[in-house]
């Protein structure tokens, strides 16, 4: 008898069990590479937003597609509700959204923008994050505000910007609509932008202090302006202005002034000091909050965006708005990342 009874809880706690994970969720989440800066906090703050009723399984794509795809394999065989794809690749969505729309699940591409024209191939996927055009048009601003404002950045008083661009990856299209929006801007507020040299860097920060070293080389006090890709890249020019005297006083003698994108951690820091001048950011508590809550409405059967307050376009894409940053309200951004 008393085996019996032993026997019949153990049964009883195994129904519990598998009635408790039935009734669990599951989403499938891989990020590009953890070691970006801004995806680790936007990691960490995923891991705080997600619904306490859905389990969670991440992954780092090492910034590799194969892996990644590997990864979605992975998440496809554990029959995941939804899978949250930020892309290593982004020449690759269709591909990626194929094999995802074959098994029936919904998506989630975040951060890294697929192109309209892959989004609307398929009725269960979205887009979450920034459109480059619009991070362009952002820096565009930041650049003919502060141009405005200080007159004296104009060295050779000709009225003109002379300036020196550092790019990614010259095939990526955020790089390419990045810096023609950032273009675009400027000559639609009538500044003439002279442009001295414009090289990539493949985004990274080690890559972007030797190209700067080559440049200052070369046209040494006539630039300007350093205007960015990304933040990594304005750190990297940063390190090498450093090491040429410039950009070490708050009186911003001797300065260049340096304009990122992103808003990651160390350039707010170095905004600050008065290393760097400006950059634009997305905000990633917002962005992994708006992430974990769309998951949980397409889960729910819910209208994506229900209970939130974005404006959804073309029934498929939710934009974060880029924010520009300088000295005047660095406080407020410092204060997201802690």
């Amino acid at each position: 008898m008393k085996r019996f009874i032993i026997l019949l809880l153990v049964l009883l706690s195994s129904s519990v069990l598998l009635y408790t994970q039935k009734k669990t969720n599951s989403i499938g989440v891989a990020l590009y590479r953890y070691d970006d800066s801004y995806m680790s906090f936007l990691k960490q703050y995923i891991e705080k937003n997600i619904n306490r009723n859905t389990s969670l399984l991440m992954a780092d794509s090492y910034n590799s597609q194969s892996t990644q795809n590997g990864q979605i394999d992975m998440f496809l065989q554990k029959n995941v509700n939804l899978l949250a794809i930020n892309l290593v690749d982004k020449s690759q969505a269709q591909k990626v959204l194929d094999k995802i729309s074959i098994n029936n699940k919904p998506i989630i591409f975040f951060n890294r923008e697929p192109g309209l024209e892959v989004v609307k191939t398929y009725d269960k996927v979205w887009y979450i994050g920034g459109i480059s055009e619009e991070a362009g048009s952002a820096q565009g601003r930041v650049i003919v505000e502060s141009w405005k404002d200080r007159m004296n950045w104009d060295k050779n008083e000709d009225g003109k910007i002379q300036c020196v661009i550092l790019k990614g990856d010259l095939n990526d299209t955020d790089t390419i609509k990045r810096t023609e929006y950032m273009k675009k801007y400027i000559a639609s507020n009538n500044i003439k932008l002279n442009v001295l040299e414009e090289v990539s860097a493949m985004g990274r920060r080690d890559e972007a202090a030797k190209v700067m070293k080559t440049l200052i080389s070369k046209y040494g006090k006539k630039i300007e302006y350093i205007i960015c890709n990304n933040d990594n890249m304005a750190l990297g020019a940063l390190d090498t202005l450093r090491e040429f005297k410039y950009n070490n006083s708050s009186r911003m003698l001797n300065y260049v002034p340096i304009i990122g994108i992103d808003g990651i951690p160390e350039c707010l820091e170095e905004i600050n000091n008065y290393g760097i001048f400006a950059t634009v950011m997305q905000n990633p508590q917002i962005q992994a909050q708006t992430l974990c809550s769309v998951s949980s409405n397409i889960i729910s059967g819910k209208s994506p965006l229900d209970g939130l307050h974005f404006t959804i376009y073309n029934d498929k894409y939710i934009v974060i708005p880029y924010i520009p940053v300088n000295k005047s309200n660095i406080d407020t951004a410092i204060k997201i990342y802690k």
